[in-house]
């Protein structure tokens, strides 16, 4: 049996560079690429994610080498077969929980593998056991083809396949449990909550839902893992959709480093307000009769509103009450969680400033800062959703109503 060596070494004399190799290898030269960017971002600013994201991409560079590699022959060649076979380079066990991971991580949880998060990575430890096995038994023991009598790489075959997807689809349904859990738990404790869902998490599971569909037609339509010709479209596509990720990943990193340090912070203390002791103060959140006007006063007659970082906790200490008792008051008394209820004051005060006509004096933009928003979309939402219509179109409208019924105009 040739050794590795054979094949590596061969490797420069012996490689037909074809238009599908081709194709391939420029997304895996990207991938690669990338993924040591984001290794040396994550090491420059002890950015876990960009850790997570870094490992993600040198899996989806391994899992399309034997394609690439396949499509110049190296599976019909002595030597480089037998380097093909016996190096695992498709690690379909590994990256469900990478996936998971780094969800996670973005999302502001310390993931780290250690503990009893060791058990998610067990079934790739195992199956990397079962390749070396496979590798010592033929090639040292028997010194001939056993387990690859049939001659077929073991990364293709069904068994592995299927499962590696369903692998990949439990973490991925994990990945998007969590920032649900997420998005509804700041909801409920941040004002300035938009701010905090990034745009980056949503795309990236949707484009993972985008490979798994992919994954499952071709699946449904070509059965045979080990058909090359059949099968390059999917690895065309999935090499383009994880190369997105890795651009997007890295610009995200790259305009939002900064945000995501005060997230690291900010995510930790939010969630460690739940456990507080019981208040001393009389009244509870079912006192919806007594709560409701304190609750109203302290927002709409101090303008707490006006913080662009007010979160459940601020408001709580200001009625010296648990901040599970304040969001009951809200979300009972008032049918809305404290993002929004925050948010109907801020939308409420801005259409008090265009009834004193600021908005010709200033730009909605900045009325909008002034009255507690940070930023224009999260604005521009809060008050559709509230009005049904854009600021812009209520402007209008409204000095069509006032041009309407003034006798001088």
């Amino acid at each position: 049996m040739t050794v590795f060596t054979y094949a590596i070494y061969l490797y420069p004399m012996d490689f037909t560079l074809g238009s599908k190799t081709a194709l391939l290898s420029l997304f895996f030269i990207q991938g690669l690429l990338f993924a040591g960017l984001l290794l040396a971002k994550g090491l420059s600013y002890q950015h876990r994610p960009s850790y997570w994201l870094s490992t993600f991409l040198l899996l989806c560079c391994g899992y399309i080498t034997p394609f690439m590699l396949g499509y110049s022959g190296w599976y019909g060649r002595e030597g480089y077969a037998d380097f093909l076979f016996f190096v695992p380079f498709q690690q379909l066990f590994f990256l469900g929980p990478v996936i998971y991971g780094y969800t996670r991580s973005l999302l502001g949880d310390d993931v780290r593998i250690r503990g009893k998060e060791w058990w998610h990575f067990l079934p790739g430890g195992l199956y990397l056991l079962y390749t070396i096995v496979i590798f010592v038994v033929d090639y040292w023991v028997l010194e001939e083809y056993y387990f690859y009598a049939d001659g077929r790489d073991k990364d293709l075959a069904d068994w592995y396949q299927y499962s590696g997807l369903i692998s990949v689809a439990v973490y991925s349904y994990f990945s998007l449990r969590r920032y649900n859990e997420y998005r509804k738990k700041i909801f409920e404790e941040l004002s300035y909550a938009d701010t905090v869902v990034y745009a980056w998490v949503r795309q990236f599971l949707v484009v993972l839902l985008a490979i798994l569909l992919l994954r499952i037609t071709f699946m449904i339509l070509l059965p045979n893992f080990g058909s090359f010709g059949a099968w390059f479209w999917y690895y065309i596509v999935f090499s383009m959709l994880f190369t997105f990720i890795g651009v997007a990943g890295y610009t995200n990193v790259v305009k939002t480093m900064a945000p995501l340090r005060w997230l690291r912070e900010k995510v930790p203390a939010v969630e460690a307000v739940t456990p507080e002791p019981p208040a001393a103060a009389s009244g509870s959140e079912l006192d919806l009769d007594n709560w409701k006007p304190r609750v109203e006063a302290l927002i709409r007659e101090e303008k707490m509103y006006e913080n662009p970082t007010l979160t459940l906790q601020d408001l709580a200490e200001r009625l010296g009450v648990t901040t599970k008792q304040v969001s009951g008051i809200i979300n009972q008394g008032f049918g809305m969680n404290f993002n929004d209820f925050v948010n109907h004051h801020r939308v409420t005060a801005v259409l008090e400033k265009f009834d004193r006509g600021e908005h010709k004096k200033f730009t909605i933009l900045s009325i909008a800062l002034s009255c507690g928003f940070n930023s224009k979309t999260t604005f521009n939402r809060a008050f559709k959703r509230q009005m049904a219509r854009t600021p812009v179109q209520y402007l209008s409208e409204k000095e069509q109503r006032e041009a309407g019924t003034d006798p001088k105009r």
